[in-house]
């Protein structure tokens, strides 16, 4: 059976799709992954047959833009980005479909995906990383900038949300996307992201129960799995960064996320907060220039690291709120202080504070709001009783990429319906 995978987003949404593709190999199908252009060293180290989407000048120009971390403005910019882009994801997913039976599967953001399986009649799944992603009436997620609209009555809720995509959401996107459909012969759409986005064969949630719980107003055929987690942790920790944890007590991992390439205050509060603290930071990003030259005594920073094997190590992570990373600590049972930015991060961090293991901040509270939050996060026995049982449950779980892989060959029934 053909497998065609799209994954778009940066690192954290990529990964998970690399562990699904080699559990779909595992199971005897044949896969290809479309992504960003700078994942190929890392899809083709897996194993994994890789087309490419635009070039790797597109994806810096577009994670230098600081708005696309801004809480309100940054997902005009992607989902503008998305848009102006979606005419060339279709032509590169049209190119790269298979002969034969195959299986289409996409990201939250693999619109392109969803227009080829409208065009072709083929079957397929979207696959949402985060709950974030998934509108609900009954537990709505946080929005971008924390806005938590948890209190009001269901039926309101519902209304507003009904009003705001009809009057603000579909008016934005629909026309766009719309002129796109009619050059394709496919009939115009609207409320675009409670309805089309999804897939009517299958939407997976890759997440388990216990950290967001299936909704009677999310699509009626998702299905909840666990987190897809992948890190190349097979390959061997940088002797730099083995020296460094080995030279002390553990210390505090500090990352913004792969794609973050603003993060100089994000820094310079953990970083403060850290030595106010007497603990050890490692850094985490490929974005160095937004790091103090030199680095202060008991600092390192690495590029990238494999969190399966670092985060046992670390007395707590300050991170973003991704969910990648998100979930590569709850597997760790590592405290976590998240800083949400953007996207659905608030709402991940909302969930991890809901489960006992997170502490949250935001970037702009001053230095020793920081030192107060992360102390007592790394004091808390409740915490570190919550981060184990986190764990435990990770550990004992069925990989969440074989869950999905298995979900997935339900389609091949579907595989041979007439377009």
């Amino acid at each position: 059976m053909h497998f065609l995978v799209s994954a778009l987003g940066s690192a954290g949404d990529v990964h998970p799709f690399i562990s699904i593709c080699q559990a779909l190999q595992a199971r005897g199908h044949e896969v290809r992954l479309i992504a960003l252009a700078p994942f190929e060293a890392r899809v083709v180290r897996a194993g994994i047959p890789f087309t490419p989407l635009g070039s790797h000048a597109d994806y810096e120009r577009l994670v230098q833009r600081a708005e696309l971390w801004h809480p309100r403005r940054g997902a005009r910019l992607l989902l503008d980005e998305l848009q102006a882009r979606l005419r060339e994801a279709h032509a590169v997913t049209v190119a790269a479909l298979p002969p034969g039976r195959t299986v289409l599967v996409g990201s939250t953001l693999s619109w392109a995906m969803r227009l080829v399986q409208e065009q072709t009649g083929l079957p397929g799944a979207t696959v949402h990383l985060a709950p974030f992603a998934l509108r609900s009436a009954v537990c709505p997620p946080v929005l971008p900038g924390g806005l938590d609209l948890g209190w009001m009555p269901a039926a309101a809720l519902h209304w507003l949300h009904e009003a705001a995509e009809r009057l603000v959401l579909d008016r934005w996107i629909a026309p766009g996307l719309n002129r796109l459909r009619a050059e394709l012969a496919l009939s115009p759409v609207n409320r675009v992201l409670s309805r089309w986005m999804h897939s009517p064969d299958l939407v997976i949630g890759a997440w388990p129960a216990w950290f967001a719980a299936p909704q009677p107003d999310w699509p009626a055929q998702t299905v909840l799995t666990g987190f897809a987690r992948f890190d190349e942790g097979g390959l061997p920790l940088d002797p730099g960064l083995r020296a460094f944890l080995d030279a002390g007590a553990a210390p505090v991992g500090i990352t913004p996320g792969s794609a973050m390439a603003h993060g100089d205050r994000f820094f310079s509060r953990a970083l403060a907060a850290c030595a106010s603290l007497g603990r050890r930071a490692l850094l985490i990003t490929p974005y160095a220039d937004a790091l103090p030259k030199p680095l202060p005594p008991g600092v390192h920073q690495v590029g990238w690291a494999p969190f399966s094997q670092l985060l046992p190590r670390l007395a707590a992570l300050v991170h973003h709120g991704g969910i990648g990373t998100s979930a590569q600590a709850l597997a760790a049972g590592v405290p976590q202080l998240v800083v949400p930015f953007a996207h659905d991060q608030f709402d991940n961090a909302a969930r991890l504070r809901r489960l006992g293991v997170a502490a949250t901040e935001h970037v702009a509270r001053p230095t020793p709001a920081w030192t107060s939050t992360l102390g007592r996060l790394l004091g808390d026995p409740a915490t570190a009783v919550a981060t184990r049982r986190c764990a435990a449950l990770s550990a004992s779980a069925t990989p969440g990429a074989a869950l999905i892989a298995a979900q997935l060959e339900r389609l091949e029934r579907l595989a041979a319906r007439p377009s």
